[in-house]
């Protein structure tokens, strides 16, 4: 019975471990998440890498307060083969795509100049999500991790 409780007081006051997610598996749901998304998306474009398409970078002042020994997974393409006259409409598909997952928009931009800009985050990892207009009138998606540690820990 004290066991029980204990345990009830740990899970209510957020103090149980939560399993934790490494680079590895931080990378495989990066790219998962933009597989997920391109399948949407109408033309259906070409990935093209943005070089370097896969960053690594410690977590710098992370906002959960842990530790700065972890890492952040970044990977980002364009979208080649999409004409500039359907990029608001592939925007569309995109945003849609992301609500119907659950994921959360926190912001949409440049869709009245056909330079779309829509970021969000994942649920329920709380990555990051782009699609944006990029210079020479490609659309680019990237997903950004959360901070994570390199090995299973």
């Amino acid at each position: 019975m004290t066991r029980t409780i204990v345990l009830l007081i740990l899970i209510l006051t957020g103090c149980a471990e939560k399993p934790t997610v490494n680079e590895q598996q931080a990378t495989t749901r990066v790219e998962q998440l933009i597989r997920d998304t391109v399948r949407v998306i109408e033309p259906r474009p070409r990935l093209d890498a943005f070089l370097p398409s896969l960053n690594r970078r410690y977590c710098v002042d992370p906002a959960d307060g842990g530790s700065e020994e972890r890492v952040v997974v970044n990977r980002r393409y364009y979208l080649r083969g999409i004409p500039k006259d359907r990029f608001v409409e592939v925007a569309h598909q995109v945003k849609a795509h992301w609500q119907k997952e659950g994921h959360v928009i926190t912001g949409v931009n440049g869709l009245q100049a056909g330079e779309p800009d829509i970021s969000g985050r994942s649920r329920p990892d709380d990555f990051i999500l782009s699609l944006s207009w990029t210079q020479g009138d490609v659309l680019g998606i990237g997903v950004t991790s959360t901070c994570v540690w390199p090995d299973a820990t």
